[in-house]
């Protein structure tokens, strides 16, 4: 009697689990959408594209978003606060709120994890936390209306792209200053460094381009048509591509990487902002900032497959990796 009761319990509960795998579909990481005029942030489930919760910035235009690199914070910049709104991904709720820099514009980890760089438009500067314990430790001065901070893999030096001053700020992370200054063209905004660590891209949406640079040599070594007002960047997992959104065009360039060319545009919503990758190179996730949506593009098939409903213009969107 017993023995039945066990082996239906059994069967009961393997059914469920294969229902669970089979029938269900797979909701993957999270994606965090800051919505700037509503002063929110949405949460999109990365493989289903289902919108699943929206929290309040607690704070002024939240502008952009970044994950630490356990996925544990969500860290936020007001670009109307002047602050950092914490989020607890885990709970999905705001944890904590600190004083950043005039227009806080962009926070961007160390690969260690252990610090991070907020860049700010409007004190023409770089604020450095500590990142556990959500302090301020330096601020360093760089060019005129800073964007954006990306990080060698080694964590050795940031690179800063300087819209007013049009180049990039070479930083000493040991030293905690710049060390040296590289021509990027007008608007200087989007960047990415190439899986090798070779060059840094960087999109000069004054000049409707994208800028090559060797970073061994510290200088521009070409530039690539793209589209007008070329803004937010991603390059692909293997470094073959590079997609670029181009406000002025409401699209998105893809540019092969070793023909240093466009190969395709994908037509995409309203001024298309920032973009995101996901951790396989299978989908991109680019803000249309002028319709409320969000766009969703299959790689591999270089068109749009969804259209996902935000909160007033959405500008910053990131995915836990």
């Amino acid at each position: 009697m017993n023995r039945s009761i066990s082996l239906r319990v059994i069967y009961f509960f393997t059914c469920i689990v294969l229902f669970l795998v089979y029938a269900c579909p797979s909701f993957g990481a999270h994606v965090y959408v800051t919505n700037q005029s509503s002063n929110t942030i949405s949460i999109i489930e990365s493989n289903s594209f289902r919108p699943i919760a929206i929290i309040d910035a607690e704070a002024s235009k939240p502008h952009n978003v970044v994950f630490t690199p356990d996925n544990t914070e969500a860290w936020v910049s007001n670009v109307g606060s002047n602050n950092i709104t914490i989020i607890d991904t885990s709970r999905m709720s705001v944890k904590q709120t600190i004083a950043g820099g005039t227009r806080a514009h962009a926070v961007t980890f160390s690969p260690d994890g252990k610090y991070a760089y907020l860049a700010n438009p409007g004190s023409n500067d770089v604020w450095v936390f500590d990142a556990r314990a959500k302090k301020e430790i330096a601020r360093i001065p760089v060019g005129k209306a800073p964007a954006l901070v990306v990080f060698s893999s080694d964590g050795k030096l940031a690179y800063v792209s300087n819209g007013g001053s049009m180049d990039i700020s070479i930083i000493d992370t040991a030293e905690m200053k710049v060390i040296g200054t590289i021509p990027a063209g007008k608007d200087a905004m989007g960047m990415g460094i190439s899986p090798d660590g070779r060059l840094l891209y960087v999109t000069a949406g004054g000049e409707n381009k994208l800028v090559i640079i060797d970073i061994a040599e510290k200088k521009m070594i070409g530039d690539i048509p793209t589209g007008t007002d070329a803004h937010g960047l991603a390059i692909s997992p293997d470094g073959k591509y590079l997609y670029i959104s181009n406000r002025g065009d409401n699209n998105l360039a893809v540019v092969d990487t070793a023909k240093k060319e466009v190969i395709s545009k994908i037509e995409l919503g309203k001024r298309p902002d920032i973009l995101t990758i996901t951790p396989d190179g299978a989908n991109i996730f680019v803000t249309n900032r002028s319709d409320d949506t969000v766009s969703v593009i299959d790689t591999r098939l270089k068109k749009v497959i969804a259209t996902i409903v935000t909160g007033k213009e959405p500008h910053g969107i990131a995915i836990m990796k």
